[in-house]
């Protein structure tokens, strides 16, 4: 990989190649980050749709999931971050609803993976699990370039029987990243079930939803002061981070620029205080793995 650079003044920003330096990028999340599906209504031919969508939908927000490469465990050579999970709203009280905007009873919602856009010769994968452990084998892998992908996965959890709950919330799921870069994931929620009109589903699809992977890493920001500079990045838990810099970028002498900082998905920063007078180059290294 070819690193990229950009020059703020007389600074110059590192994004430096996977083995020895990646932060990550974008907007916060949690440990566990939930995306939701409903309908407009529960009418037949009622448009299915992403509740909370606007948190996620690339065209109007910044916010990335970030991925890590991890180098041991099931999904060693691929890039994983924290749980996502893809959820249906209830539509009974037994399972905490009736929640406004659920979809209708009978109705079987999956998660399309319609669109990936990304790297060259990436891919974007979903594994299945069974709510405790990973099951360790990819279930569908999607190649970047795909503009009209089939592969889904069902989040409803009521088999597709006539009148049922469509609410589903299965964890222990993940989705991978095969190379370092942003992907854009275009998803959609689909009715698979047979209950509607002539046996077919009950809902027609929600519009495509393009979600922002961040696999590997980047510095977010790099600003000038008086007498510092300051770079921002974002990294999950688990993750000790260093700031590095050198004054030639064909050397191979980094040094440290501030002390390291351990990730926590939140947008955070180094500041090099020893502000220098001609160019400067900088990267972000990961000091250690996840499993």
């Amino acid at each position: 990989m070819i690193p990229q650079f950009s020059r703020l003044r007389k600074f110059v920003l590192l994004w430096a190649v996977p083995a020895l330096a990646w932060a990550l990028t974008s907007f916060s999340l949690h440990a566990d980050t939930h995306i939701y599906g409903g309908a407009l209504s529960t009418n037949q031919n009622g448009k299915l749709l992403f509740s909370n969508g606007p948190l996620f939908d690339a065209t109007q927000t910044n916010f990335a999931l970030p991925q890590v490469l991890r180098t041991n465990g099931l999904n060693a050579g691929h890039y994983r971050g924290d749980a996502l999970t893809f959820s249906a709203l209830p539509g009974t009280l037994i399972n905490g609803g009736p929640v406004p905007g659920h979809a209708a009873l009978g109705s079987l919602l999956a998660i399309q993976v319609a669109t990936v856009k990304g790297p060259p010769g990436g891919s974007f994968a979903f594994w299945e699990g069974d709510g405790e452990s990973d099951l360790g084998v990819i279930t569908f892998s999607v190649p970047v370039g795909e503009t009209n992908g089939s592969n889904y996965f069902v989040i409803s959890q009521n088999f597709g029987q006539p009148g049922t709950d469509p609410y589903g919330h299965i964890h222990g799921r993940q989705v991978t990243t095969s190379l370092p870069g942003i992907y854009l994931v275009g998803f959609q929620v689909i009715d698979v079930s047979t209950n509607g009109v002539g046996g077919g589903p009950i809902h027609t699809p929600s519009d495509i939803m393009e979600v922002r992977f961040q696999a590997g890493g980047r510095i977010e920001t790099l600003q000038l002061f008086t007498n510092r500079v300051t770079a921002s990045f974002r990294s999950p838990p688990g993750i000790s981070n260093l700031l590095e810099h050198t004054d030639s970028i064909s050397s191979t002498n980094w040094q440290p620029a501030a002390l390291p900082i351990r990730g926590n998905n939140f947008l955070q920063a180094f500041t090099d205080t020893n502000a220098p007078v001609e160019n400067r180059f900088y990267r972000l290294r990961q000091l250690n793995n996840l499993p």
